[in-house]
């Protein structure tokens, strides 16, 4: 346990290390760092980015988990060209694997932190976009420590609670948004738009 806890002081370091401070100027182009889950979490991502405005929100950063082996393909045959010809492609370890306990996700995650602070030095992202895997608990956690904007997108399937990366992200997001009018009352932080994938 003490090593658990030397080494998220250590990512908290790293994390804090990494903060740049940013100016946002409302012509520049937002640097956009998206996480691809596997299987439904890539393809409601995907929905969602597909008619961004790649002038604006550009160049993507688009990240898989390293044992993912199908959304790199998914993305590269539905995302529009002029967001692929600039997009940079990262993998890095999961976070938490489906059906892994909570306790033993702990250093599995701070695993993935560690591998997610050269990505985040390297894209240095304005904006951090996510959805639902696991994986992006660190790059979110980071991306915000970095100080970038963190919207939480939770799946369209989760109706009455939310997921366990929800319930992270919660704390963690700066816009938490989710699909169903009933989790707004459950969670007041939540913003409900609307059907947006």
């Amino acid at each position: 346990m003490l090593y658990t806890a030397i080494a998220a002081g250590a990512v908290v370091l790293l994390a804090l290390l990494l903060r740049r401070r940013r100016k946002r100027d409302s012509q520049k182009k937002i640097k956009t760092l998206v996480v691809l889950g596997s299987g439904g979490h890539t393809a409601e991502m995907l929905r969602l980015i597909t008619d961004f405005d790649f002038d604006r929100y550009g160049p993507l950063t688009l990240v898989t988990a390293a044992t993912d082996t199908t959304s790199r393909a998914k993305a590269e045959r539905e995302l529009p060209r002029e967001a692929l010809a600039t997009a940079r492609w990262a993998a890095i370890p999961r976070a938490r694997e489906v059906g892994q306990s909570f306790g033993s996700s702990v250093p599995s995650t701070l695993r993935a932190l560690f591998a997610c602070v050269h990505l985040i030095w390297t894209a240095s992202p304005d904006l951090v976009l996510v959805n639902g895997p696991g994986t992006c608990v660190p790059v979110a956690v980071l991306g915000r420590l970095s100080g970038a904007r963190v919207i939480f997108v939770e799946s369209w399937c989760r109706v009455e609670s939310l997921s366990l990366t929800g319930r992270i992200m919660y704390w963690v997001a700066h816009r938490f948004v989710v699909h169903w009018p009933e989790l707004v009352r459950r969670y007041p932080r939540a913003e409900y738009l609307g059907r947006i994938c």
